[in-house]
């Protein structure tokens, strides 16, 4: 591990040859910790693997665990309880919220966001500007209002918030650029999410969806490689 002027909080544990750029936090408290203690040095650590490069401004939060291997860009968030496999890229302005769980090899480009409890297999590439969503009602105003509990937005969702995954991707799913991936939503493994899709359904396993709403518009032989 290259010394460097960076923030390592908490219990938190960095592998051999990982690379640390001035300006990154490791181990950040998270939301909860910082109303509890109202301490910005309070963590409770987070890991992360070896061999990593961590460029300036990348932020992981406690409880985050990051394995080897991985690379982030400039300003990459990683919220609390976070799970990011092997071999992952992170690009410029990444953020995976809390609870999220990538596999290996999991490549993301620029001012991607993954939903809290949102899961991804490995060998997934997301463009650039793509978004999961953990809810379909927006409801986080309405809630901190009091004028909506918890148990009514799961009655809108369909699903326990936080409690249940929000959206899955399978292995060898690509998704391109400014794609929205709605709560809820399955992406089977090898299909494809062409560039600006909303995607609200259950995409098959081996197929090209495309539109808003996004709809099947042909089968993916295996060797077939571009997307539109």
């Amino acid at each position: 591990m290259t010394p460097t002027i960076c923030s390592i909080l908490g219990k938190s544990t960095v592998g051999e040859g990982t690379l640390i750029a001035p300006g990154v936090i490791i181990g950040h408290p998270g939301k909860k910790s910082l109303v509890e203690t109202r301490d910005f040095t309070m963590s409770g650590g987070c890991v992360v693997g070896a061999n990593c490069i961590l460029r300036s401004g990348t932020v992981i939060y406690e409880h985050a665990t990051l394995g080897n291997n991985i690379q982030t860009a400039h300003n990459a968030i990683v919220r609390e309880h976070v799970v990011v496999g092997d071999g992952c890229v992170l690009g410029n302005n990444v953020v995976i919220r809390e609870y999220a769980r990538l596999g290996q090899n999991v490549r993301m480009m620029e001012s991607v966001v993954i939903s809290e409890t949102a899961l991804i297999g490995n060998n997934v590439f997301i463009g650039p500007n793509v978004t999961f969503t953990a809810g379909r009602h927006m409801t986080a105003a309405m809630e901190a209002a009091g004028m909506m509990t918890a148990e009514q937005r799961d009655t809108l969702e369909g699903f326990t918030y936080l409690k249940e995954v929000s959206v899955i991707v399978e292995d060898d799913v690509r998704i391109g650029s400014n794609a929205v991936i709605l709560a809820g939503v399955r992406l089977r493994k090898g299909c494809v999410v062409a560039a600006g899709a909303v995607v609200s359904t259950e995409v098959p396993a081996g197929t090209l969806v495309a539109g808003n709403p996004a709809r099947v518009l042909k089968r993916i032989q295996n060797n077939e490689h571009q997307c539109p």
